[in-house]
């Protein structure tokens, strides 16, 4: 038993050793270390935190044992922290040249401040900062990773883009007082991101599962939203009939459909698509069509996604017209059958 425990710790990867440590040592303590990673990894620990399997005793004492083996090997007499360094040039050179000494050892404060603005919908960052000067947004896109800046960009007026990219392309260094406000305009929008805090919902898709599943007279419903509505219907009737359904469909509703579809939009439509629609639907056809079909995929190499997304709502308007028509029984929502 001993043997087993002690070569399930030892293939332990790094990320659930590191999850494993996080989980022993506390909230506090966690989020502290949580606060200085990036992103990604903060993602990852939190994804390994929330799988992470069940685990023994003996098994978490040998993984923590390693780790702190390992921390005594290479910590010796560790670096000074950025805190003590500060109060120590603080007294040796005034608070003026601190900030910039400290900074060249150990990157802008600023930089670990705007991590958090990561987190946030770019359009909610950019509403924060629409107002602000100019100048003022180019160095918050300056600072920021190009994905965020990138986002947040295409939320704000787009005939400012060209003179904010000119102003970030112009930047060399930004003084202290801008740093300074940039800082209370981050406190600011991160305050106002905490009183806005919201869980997000797929309204749609909600009502149109709801409506899948509902016993009653669903053309009924969909009439009556339609005298609420005409757009929220179309787009909830859109959502009953999502692409990923044809992995519910029987062989015999899936060769009915491959009859009526043309070739090369369902090889277009197939391009990128979850494994069990392939699968699906290439295991109802015959296997030259098959291999024909995915002869057809490789030979469209790289196709932007929007065509791909016409495609596939091209095909499911079809496959709502033979469900309406009752040339077919659609199953729009996974249930029990029997034949």
């Amino acid at each position: 038993m001993a043997e087993t425990e002690g070569v399930m710790a030892s293939t332990t990867g790094n990320a659930d050793m590191a999850a494993l440590l996080l989980l022993s040592m506390g909230e506090e303590a966690a989020a502290g270390i949580m606060r200085r990673l990036t992103r990604s990894e903060v993602e990852l620990l939190s994804q390994r935190m929330a799988n992470l399997p069940q685990i023994s005793t003996a098994q978490a004492r040998e993984i923590l044992e390693r780790f702190f083996d390992h921390y005594r090997q290479h910590s010796g007499i560790s670096a000074a922290s950025r805190s003590y360094l500060e109060r120590t040039l603080d007294l040796a050179l005034g608070g003026g040249l601190v900030r910039s000494v400290v900074d060249s050892l150990y990157g802008d404060e600023l930089q670990q401040e705007l991590q958090q603005l990561q987190w946030l919908p770019p359009e909610s960052v950019a509403h924060c900062f629409r107002d602000e000067h100019p100048q003022m947004q180019a160095v918050l896109l300056a600072f920021l990773p190009p994905e965020s800046a990138s986002a947040i960009l295409a939320h704000l007026p787009r005939e400012a883009h060209d003179d904010l990219l000119f102003r970030v392309a112009n930047l060399k260094e930004v003084r202290a007082p801008v740093l300074q406000e940039m800082r209370a305009c981050i406190d600011r929008c991160l305050q106002h991101a905490a009183q806005q805090t919201s869980t997000r919902v797929d309204g749609p898709r909600q009502a149109a599962d709801i409506l899948n599943r509902f016993d009653g007279d669903r053309g009924y419903l969909i009439e009556m939203l339609k005298l609420h509505d005409a757009q929220v219907a179309g787009v909830v009737e859109e959502n009953m009939y999502d692409f990923v359904t044809l992995a519910r469909q029987t062989d015999e509703v899936l060769q009915r459909i491959v009859e009526e579809l043309d070739t090369d939009t369902l090889a277009l439509a197939l391009k990128g698509a979850d494994a069990t629609v392939r699968q699906a639907v290439l295991e109802a056809m015959p296997r030259r069509m098959a291999q024909a079909l995915e002869d057809g995929m490789s030979a469209l190499g790289l196709v932007p996604l929007r065509r791909v997304e016409q495609a596939r709502q091209e095909i499911m308007r079809q496959i709502r017209l033979l469900h309406e028509q009752e040339a077919i029984q659609y199953q729009l929502f996974d249930e029990r059958v029997v034949s």
